[in-house]
């Protein structure tokens, strides 16, 4: 089986770009982290309760936001997007190109420096927010471009059928 395409029951799926999102996306929320195990070392000191409170649960916070972000996966196909969230999500959740309304970008000064934003897809049912990519202006143009060629595919089988 070629890695870059997936067989369902009705058709081929071809996968057009995978990517995941940056750990720059954090740098603020490590910055205070950081800072509070230095006060937590500082003034408080490791051998306290409050110390070491503050160390483990500043700690914990730090792993598993490392971890979402190494765990978190995103993939344009030809036919959708697909996407898994966390450390805890074992499945790849699917959005349909029919099922999207819009895309807009949000880059604050920091991510514009880093070269990361974050891409809101608007569907009839809410959104869905990929935060901390690279380049998200050509990410959500692929998307774009991928949704016009999806419905061009489902016109024409109309026509045909």
């Amino acid at each position: 089986m070629n890695k870059e395409t997936i067989f369902t029951k009705t058709t081929e799926t071809k996968i057009i770009q995978s990517f995941k999102p940056n750990v720059r996306q954090y740098w603020l929320t490590f910055a205070i982290l950081a800072f509070s195990i230095f006060l937590a070392f500082r003034v408080f000191g490791i051998s306290t309760i409050v110390g070491l409170s503050i160390v483990s649960v500043s700690g914990l916070i730090i792993i598993y936001m490392i971890l979402s972000v190494f765990t978190t996966k995103y993939v344009i196909t030809n036919q959708g997007i697909l996407f898994r969230k966390g450390p805890f999500s074992g499945k790849f959740r699917e959005m349909s190109y029919c099922d999207i309304n819009n895309i807009t970008i949000k880059q604050g000064s920091m991510q514009k420096r880093f070269k990361i934003g974050s891409l809101t897809i608007h569907t009839g049912s809410g959104g869905h927010v990929i935060k901390g990519i690279r380049n998200p202006y050509q990410i959500k143009e692929l998307m774009n471009k991928e949704k016009v060629s999806e419905y061009e595919r489902r016109t024409l089988l109309r026509k045909i059928l």
